[in-house]
């Protein structure tokens, strides 16, 4: 499916400040207004009264919020800077903070919706898919977040933009969608250090599409490839800093190298052939706790000094050149513990007045908790849309959640084997972008369907010919 080459100006025509009114009001008019009305009373319903929840990793992002947004302890600083930025601009309060991720969640979701649904073919299924990704976006794993003062919750809002903008530009390539993309995955990958690898896994299919036989749209997509690659390159260079080293490098490697490679003996001695010293007896000792050393909780000896430094110095090259020798071993692991990086976390993380917005067998089936459900669902719209496909063929569109699901693989993989501790909550976005690609995938093909039977020869719906329907498209 190549992607051809739209010009910007036929694709966005310029519309002067009276037809860009006029085309508001009869946005206004749609059904796409009344649905979001009602989304947002929903959502403010789930949100207003319940109580925001504050932990320990609260203060981190805190403490890099107070900094200057002109110091490097801001931007490459124990945290990721995303969050600490969306709270510097917020009033100093934590309720003011949870209100602030609340609408970014609110503004994001809808921009998702209107992608989708300018995807398809205008008519009834397009508001059915519009309300479909607002309900999704209703469900308890998504909206507890809104109320807990951690990453979550920005994460989740950001992929939900990240995935909007991706659709917006293969529909319709052009310049502008480039920007987008890229501003709407440097804020993602500044949320959290391990969506930058995804970003980077991005990179090559870039590189393709720029060198695709049959359009002459090449530079934007090397431009595409180049800054995402930037962008990872920021991400990495930003753990390296004395700031950020403890928290974003020094203790995950160290949790792995206790917990994991000391815990058995084929990684230990692999480990060693590779530089790392002989564990000393207080590393054997307090293996499991080795970031305390380095903190000064634990008392140390030079023995045990030289072993940490290597570690933190040594460690995370040792860790991937051991997980690029051992492929199968990598992938192993990571699927053995699906449960923990598909099924999300809820328990210690919800308030405990959170209400629901959706009845719970709804909420349920949109969001299906179990990982047997998340299998269901995988294999039933997997074969579907495969069927449809060789029947009535897909758009290039359909890349874009069968990407995202694809792209999960080496996203678990690398929050799985980058730390030990709370693996269901730093595997959230696995979770939830495996059962939003799922989501996606089936409306597409669903809507390739309502297509066919509509008028079967219909053409693949485009920017321009989206400009023609008299229906507007959703904002």
């Amino acid at each position: 499916m190549s992607l051809p080459a739209v010009r910007p100006r036929a694709a966005l025509p310029r519309l002067r400040p009276a037809a860009a009114a006029r085309r508001a009001g009869a946005w206004a008019r749609t059904p796409y207004a009344l649905i979001l009305l009602g989304y947002v009373l929903l959502r403010l319903g789930g949100f207003s009264g319940v109580r925001t929840l504050v932990y320990p990793d609260t203060a981190g992002y805190l403490d890099v919020a107070s900094r200057s947004l002109f110091s490097l302890d801001f931007w490459a600083g124990a945290r990721p800077p995303a969050l600490p930025l969306l709270y510097k601009v917020l009033p100093d309060s934590d309720s003011a903070r949870a209100w602030g991720q609340f609408a970014v969640s609110v503004v994001c979701w809808p921009l998702l919706a209107g992608a989708v649904a300018r995807c398809l073919r205008p008519g009834a299924y397009r508001y059915l898919a519009f309300g479909a990704v607002l309900l999704f976006s209703m469900t308890i794993p998504i909206i507890q977040w809104d109320r807990v003062l951690l990453s979550e919750s920005l994460s989740i809002s950001l992929t939900a933009l990240v995935l909007a903008s991706w659709l917006e530009l293969v529909r319709a390539p052009r310049p502008a969608m480039v920007v987008g993309v890229l501003a709407a995955s440097l804020l993602w990958v500044f949320a959290r250090d391990s969506n930058g690898v995804v970003a980077l896994t991005i990179v090559p299919f870039a590189i393709v599409w720029a060198v695709w036989p049959g359009h002459r749209w090449r530079v934007w997509p090397l431009v595409l490839a180049g800054g995402l690659a930037a962008i990872f390159a920021t991400s990495f260079l930003a753990t390296g800093t004395e700031a950020a080293k403890l928290r974003r490098t020094e203790r995950p490697i160290l949790h792995v190298i206790g917990r994991r490679v000391l815990a058995n003996p084929a990684e230990t001695r692999w480990f060693e052939r590779h530089g790392m010293p002989k564990p000393p007896p207080r590393v054997r000792q307090y293996r499991r706790s080795l970031a305390g050393i380095v903190e000064g909780s634990i008392p140390s000896d030079p023995p045990t000094n030289r072993f940490i430094d290597w570690a933190v110095h040594h460690g995370r090259s040792v860790l991937v050149r051991y997980l690029l020798a051992h492929p199968w071993r990598t992938v192993r692991q990571t699927f053995d513990n699906r449960k923990h990086l598909l099924s999300g976390v809820t328990v210690g993380y919800k308030a405990p007045n959170q209400r629901r917005v959706l009845p719970d067998t709804i909420d349920a089936l949109v969001y299906p908790r179990d990982v047997q459900s998340l299998y269901f669902w995988l294999v039933l719209v997997g074969f579907g849309a495969a069927a449809v496909w060789r029947r009535r063929g897909a758009l290039r569109t359909w890349l874009v959640p069968v990407g995202a699901l694809a792209l999960q693989v080496p996203h678990a993989i690398v929050v799985y084997q980058g730390d030990t501790l709370e693996i269901p909550r730093h595997a959230i976005l696995v979770a939830v972008t495996a059962r939003l690609s799922i989501l996606l995938l089936a409306l597409f093909a669903l809507g390739r369907l309502v297509e066919w039977r509509r008028r079967p020869l219909a053409d693949p719906p485009t920017e321009e010919s989206s400009h023609k329907t008299p229906e507007p498209a959703p904002a």
